[in-house]
Parts: C-alpha cells; structure tokens; sequence
C-alpha cells in the first residue's frame, strides 16, 4: 500500500473512531526543528518577515547575488572583445603584457564568494542573527569600495540600509555578548574577502604608479 493509501486509510479509522487518538510528535518535532535559530539570535523580528517590505529586501538579496555572480563572465567577455583574445594563449599574453588586467581580474572572481556571503547572510537574518548580518554586510560593503565595484558599493549600500532597521538595535547587544574572538568568528568570511580586496587594491594602486 503506498503513503497516501495508508494516509487515507488513517483519516478514514481516525473518523470513524472518535476516541482514537493521532500522534503528531513528530510532525511537532519537525515543526521545532525547523524554528530552531542561533544561539544569538533574536527572533523578535520574525513575525514581520512575511510583509511586503521584506519580501522586497529578499529580492534584492538574490538580485545582487545574481548580479555579483556574472560579473566574472562579464569581465573575461569585455578582456576578449577588447583585446581580440580569441584563445586562452592570446589572454595570457594580455595579461603578461598589462599586469592590470590580471588585478582586474582577481577582482572580478571575488563577487562570487561575495555572492555566496550574501546568501548566508540573508539566513542568518531571517534566523534574527543581527551581528551575524551586519557586521558581515559593513565588512562586504567595505570590501567593494576597496575593488572600486560600483555596481557592489551601490548592492551592498542598499542592502544594509535594508536590514539596519530590524538589526540596529541588537548590534552593540552582539558585540559585548560576542567580544572579539566571537564577532571575528562570526564576519571572518567576510574579513578574508576585505584582505584580498585590501591585496588587489595595493596591487592596482602600485601599477598605476610604475
């Protein structure tokens, strides 16, 4: 008998004997299971999840995410059209003759970690993690003004603007809860995209003054 016979026949025993009793613990724990947030989560907020406004602010998380995911095919698209690099041996001879580009480069293929930053964070916001989102999102937004990424800057601009109002007033509760050690653990994504693009930006800035 497959599931929904068996479901059937459950409903049908269920209403034919009123005393009968159906246990549901599991279907409870499952329910549990998936309200389960962080430990410095706070969820107060969750309730408001479901409005218009923040049904906006989650497609504008996967927008930017989609936006910061293309931009590497973006990039080595304008590098074969610019320089008629028609093969990968072509490209490299562009970037062994102009250093730039391959700084260019390395900037462009941090988006899609970037991208991958934003979805874990958009989790942690609907967990009600508001360190978590705004110190990962301040970290990002520095990031792409570091890589000179308008299109980021703008993205990442408008995404904390979004979430601040919600996250604000938990976010210097999280710093004294977290301390160092905890709010480095919590942004250290973030922190390791801020080193490269601290790294490409140096870089970018030395070739420009050869």
């Amino acid at each position: 008998m497959g599931k929904k016979s068996r479901a059937r026949a459950a409903a049908a025993g269920t209403r034919l004997d009123p005393h009968r009793v159906v246990d549901e613990s599991g279907k409870a724990a499952r329910g549990d299971k998936e309200k389960k947030v962080g430990a410095h989560a706070h969820p107060e907020w969750a309730p408001h999840l479901n409005t218009a406004s923040e049904d906006l602010t989650a497609k504008l998380f996967t927008l930017v995410e989609v936006i910061l995911g293309v931009v590497p095919v973006v990039v080595i698209g304008l590098f074969l059209a610019s320089k008629d690099a028609t093969s990968v041996d072509k490209l490299t001879d562009v970037f062994s003759q102009d250093p730039s580009m391959v700084v260019t480069f390395i900037s462009a293929c941090l988006q899609p970690f970037v991208a991958y930053m934003l979805y874990m964070i958009y989790r942690k916001y609907c967990e009600g993690d508001a360190g978590f989102a705004a110190g990962n999102l301040i970290g990002l937004l520095c990031s792409e003004i570091l890589l000179l990424n308008i299109p980021g800057v703008i993205g990442m601009g408008i995404l904390l603007w979004r979430v601040w109002r919600n996250v604000a007033p938990h976010f210097e509760s999280w710093l004294f809860e977290r301390r160092l050690t905890g709010v480095v653990a919590d942004i250290a994504g973030s922190l390791v995209i801020l080193v490269l693009a601290f790294l490409c930006a140096t870089a970018a800035r030395g070739l420009s003054g050869m």
